[in-house]
């Protein structure tokens, strides 16, 4: 075609110029929506962690419920951190009194908990919330995990603190 010039040899870096600018920023764009994913799964993880302590929590409160003394016996359902220690009886294949009974919920649920969240661990205290005499009872219950990314819950409560470095989970259990 007549009036046409072909570029000169000057221009010929452009295009790749242009192509690594293209490609650099669709490695960005990549990488921003990588960043999105991962933060979206470990979100939706310590949701469900969150979930499972909330249920471990209740079963708790199911099992003292169960118990037909459970809420006199509050004090063999009391635990610091760590696991509880085993049972006097196995409560599954004899008889068993309201206390012993407690002793091998507590042991029984503290091992489910353990299996349930990672590094799974629980506190269970008298609440200080109510009054010195109050014939009510309940109990607070706090429960640990390890989160996978290091993010944590960090909860305080009166009478409990998550422990260093964990996610944690409070509630009460009460008749």
């Amino acid at each position: 075609m007549p009036g046409l010039t072909l570029p000169s040899q000057r221009c010929s870096g452009v295009a790749l110029l242009e192509a690594m600018i293209a490609l650099a920023i669709l490695g960005a764009t990549l990488l921003g929506l990588l960043y999105m994913q991962v933060r979206t799964l470990a979100d939706a993880e310590n949701a469900l962690r969150q979930t499972q302590a909330l249920h471990l929590i209740d079963d708790l409160a199911d099992r003292i419920r169960a118990n037909p003394a459970g809420f006199r016996e509050l004090g063999s359902y009391r635990s610091d951190w760590g696991p509880a220690p085993a049972p006097e009886a196995d409560c599954e294949a004899q008889w068993c009194d309201p206390g012993q009974l407690a002793r091998w919920d507590l042991a029984k649920w503290k091992r489910h908990l353990a299996l349930a969240l990672p590094q799974g661990n629980a506190l269970v205290f008298d609440s200080p919330q109510l009054p010195p005499g109050d014939t009510r009872r309940m109990l607070g219950v706090m429960v640990a995990w390890h989160s996978r990314l290091g993010e944590t819950f960090r909860v305080s409560v009166p009478g409990a603190t998550c422990p260093a470095s964990n996610a944690c989970q409070f509630g009460h259990v009460q008749p």
